[in-house]
């Protein structure tokens, strides 16, 4: 090859190479300013865990797209999130599973109208297991006795809780609710959880319950106290939980707390993040991406996701899960 053809070959080459990182840079820059609608993602109060973990995750999608399109918002909670996200006021929420599933389902006790079936389940995540502490005199079948005449004082959480609600149901599985155990002789009592802690502690009552994650200072410092033991809830109970309600079953392992040599079958109530059937399916796949590859970034948010597995994402979806979602489970295994 002569000099004259080896420069033109070089010349080509470089021709050749300049176009690939023009194209290259073009989609990078493409990428970097990808427009999106905005977006409001409707959480909780200020001041509790919920609002900094939708900031946190919207923070993590937004740096996807110019203009930071998802806007946190505080909300009413677990009943009213639903509520805003159905009938379009909010784009992504936070509730429990079981308030997604009674708002995707309708015309129940807790939503009387039609069902919002355009809600979609995006991702499950930290979830809050079902404590049933029992004082070390009182019988494992304590509740299976109800009906026999049994009376028992129990701490069932503020009315309208997470945890006033899992022991409602529970109860409902034995064949009670909270005002036939109160005519029969039983003392139901509500309050904030520290209350209940001290009324335990101090043995004005049997069973200490509480909605939490696993290892609370409350649960430690109730089980220590009275050397209390976790219910396990029978399989047959658990099951109607799990399939009427929404919650996701859960075994507590052995050795979590003290004095539990065997593992106990428990609930998780799942928190849940969800959309309508109308969100883009790239912004729902981004999200769910995003919460799997940076879970550092949600524990600065939140403690709470130390003990959060992302492949508990797909788990429990009480409403169809978003299309959108479903191709980055399939992509790692998860669905």
């Amino acid at each position: 090859m002569n000099l004259k053809r080896r420069l033109t070959t070089k010349l080509i080459l470089a021709a050749g190479a300049a176009v690939i990182v023009a194209a290259a840079g073009g989609a990078i820059a493409e990428a970097a300013s990808m427009k999106h609608k905005s977006a409001s993602f409707i959480s909780g109060g200020p001041t509790g865990t919920w609002y900094p973990t939708a900031a946190a995750i919207s923070e993590m999608v937004n740096k996807h797209y110019d203009g930071q399109p998802i806007s946190t918002i505080p909300g009413k909670g677990a009943i009213g999130n639903p509520l805003s996200v159905g009938s379009n006021k909010a784009e992504f929420g936070l509730s429990y599973g079981p308030f997604l599933k009674l708002a995707y389902q309708g015309e129940n006790e807790v939503y009387k109208q039609k069902g919002f079936s355009n809600l979609r389940s995006v991702a499950n995540v930290v979830a809050n297991t079902v404590h049933i502490v029992l004082a070390e005199e009182v019988n494992m079948d304590v509740f299976s006795q109800l009906k026999g005449g049994q009376k028992i004082s129990i701490g069932v959480g503020q009315k309208g809780s997470s945890n006033h609600f899992a022991l409602e149901k529970i109860l409902m599985e034995y064949g009670f609710n909270y005002e036939q155990m109160a005519a029969q002789g039983s003392n139901i009592v509500q309050g904030a959880q520290q209350g209940l802690v001290d009324a335990f502690q101090n043995r004005q009552l049997d069973i200490y319950t509480n909605t939490v994650g696993m290892n609370s200072n409350d649960l430690r410092q109730a089980i220590t106290a009275r050397k209390g033991k976790v219910f396990s809830i029978p399989d047959p109970i658990r099951e109607k939980i799990v399939s009427k309600w929404g919650y996701v079953p859960f075994t507590i392992p052995a050795g979590t707390y003290d004095g539990q040599d065997q593992p106990v079958n428990s609930l998780n109530l799942a928190t849940m993040i969800f959309t309508t059937a109308e969100m883009d399916d790239e912004i729902v796949y981004l999200m769910v991406k995003e919460m799997a590859e940076n879970q550092d970034r949600l524990i600065a948010a939140y403690a709470g996701f130390k003990t959060w597995t992302p492949t508990d994402m797909p788990k429990g979806h009480p409403a169809p899960t978003h299309p959108g979602a479903v191709k980055y489970y399939k992509e790692r295994g998860w669905m």
